[in-house]
């Protein structure tokens, strides 16, 4: 078991922003044997075969078409989202005052961010470039893979009710630290992204730039049965749909993962799960096969959809937060996420497929609820079930401090997500 959890440190160790993720994923792929798939391109598709899109390069979708496909065989998909919580650089002039040099900075979806303060810090992300046409820039990537910034706490002295929970303004306590002197210069951020691409800073036009805590994940507690680190919500997730669609052998049927961007700020874009990319791929599939549409809708509606996102574990310092008797502590097993709002998307006829499945395997699962007078949040889960109108359910794995800088999970749980997921996509539908 602490085999797999090392294989999700590694990920999270390479996937430090949600473009980070979408080539360390896609980097999997290849070596499994997908073909990348061009996404403005005809697609000629073939039985037998294993393909993948990263449009707009940060979502990737995945699929199989396994060998003894047919019209109206069914379709298996599971989700996850490849963005955590975090403070993104605001493009522009950075701020030197004072004799210390910082950088505007905003957060990105809602993180515990007190957490962050006095952490190293690194920075990564997507940069655009000067080309020769106006609506093909250069694109590379950048990982300064180093503490670079830091965001410093008031000392008790200068704030001696801060043990009482004091509020953090964004725009005043969580810009970053860059460094100290004096500089006329206001684009120092923008040079050091041209030193690191050895390029001219006026080659640079824009840019995607995440700030990510730079402590690695590690193993904790006496058993060393606990994984803490950084953006387990929800690489633990990505982890397991890749492990599901590179492991599970059904013959019939089609195989997709979906690996959304912008689920932490609401999914609503191109890149997120209230986009339509999921429909086209699943359409344009279809239409390379030469199926009609009433073919596809058809096979649409006898087929299963699981999103996979991590739960809240009941805290053992404070179980009162928990449900009084759905609770679920680390290393217990999956959590089948439920709400009667439908802020996830399982039904009792989704959960009792889920359960069947894992006590096929021997796999502990478990209904899950927040408390009624605390609900919890949301996924893609409800938002891809409204659209793509098949069976669907919401599961992971659940861990402590969710949308902390660091998380902490158990060892056990994140074999048991992935052992679920490999037979998710090998029972065959009868």
């Amino acid at each position: 078991m602490k085999d797999r959890a090392k294989n999700l440190l590694e990920l999270i160790e390479k996937a430090v922003t949600p473009f980070h993720a979408a080539d360390a994923v896609s980097k999997t792929l290849e070596e499994a044997g997908f073909c990348k798939l061009a996404y403005g391109e005809e697609w000629k598709l073939t039985k037998g075969h294993s393909y993948y899109v990263t449009p707009f390069d940060t979502t990737v979708i995945a699929f199989k078409i396994n060998e003894e496909w047919e019209k109206e065989g069914d379709i298996r998909i599971s989700s996850a989202h490849i963005d955590s919580p975090g403070l993104r650089i605001k493009c522009g002039k950075d701020i030197a005052e004072e004799g210390y040099l910082k950088i505007n900075a905003e957060p990105y979806g809602g993180g515990i961010w007190n957490t962050w303060l006095d952490r190293p810090l690194s920075v990564a992300g997507r940069v655009v470039m000067k080309s020769d046409s106006p609506f093909q820039p250069k694109v590379e990537l950048l990982d300064f893979e180093a503490p670079v910034f830091v965001i410093p706490n008031m000392a008790f002295h200068m704030n001696r009710k801060v043990n009482e929970g004091v509020a953090l303004n964004p725009q005043i306590d969580l810009i970053p630290l860059a460094g100290s002197g004096v500089t006329q210069d206001k684009q120092f951020f923008k040079q050091m992204i041209a030193d690191r691409l050895q390029v001219d800073r006026e080659e640079i036009l824009s840019y995607d730039m995440y700030i990510y805590v730079q402590e690695k994940g590690v193993l904790t507690g006496m058993a060393q049965d606990f994984i803490t680190a950084p953006r387990l919500d929800n690489l633990t997730s990505v982890q397991a749909c890749l492990e599901g669609i590179l492991k599970g052998s059904r013959k019939k049927g089609i195989d997709v993962i979906a690996l959304f961007d912008h689920e932490e700020i609401g999914s609503n874009s191109k890149n997120g799960a209230g986009g339509g990319m999921l429909e086209q791929v699943l359409e344009r599939i279809y239409d390379s096969l030469s199926c009609t549409r009433s073919e596809y809708l058809r096979s649409r509606y006898q087929s299963f959809f699981l999103s996979l996102d991590v739960a809240h574990a009941a805290h053992p310092n404070h179980k009162e937060k928990a449900d009084i008797t759905t609770m679920i502590g680390l290393n217990e097993g999956i959590a089948i996420k439920c709400a009667a709002k439908q802020s996830y998307s399982t039904d009792s006829d989704m959960a009792g497929i889920i359960l069947q499945l894992a006590e096929k395997a021997d796999i502990p699962c478990r209904m899950n609820y927040a408390r009624s007078d605390s609900p919890a949040g949301s996924t893609v889960g409800p938002i891809v079930s409204a659209k793509l109108v098949m069976r669907s359910g919401d599961i992971g794995m659940p861990i402590l401090a969710m949308h902390s800088a660091m998380e902490t999970a158990g060892v056990k749980d994140q074999y048991y997500l992935e052992e679920l997921m490999k037979l998710f996509y090998t029972q065959e539908y009868t």
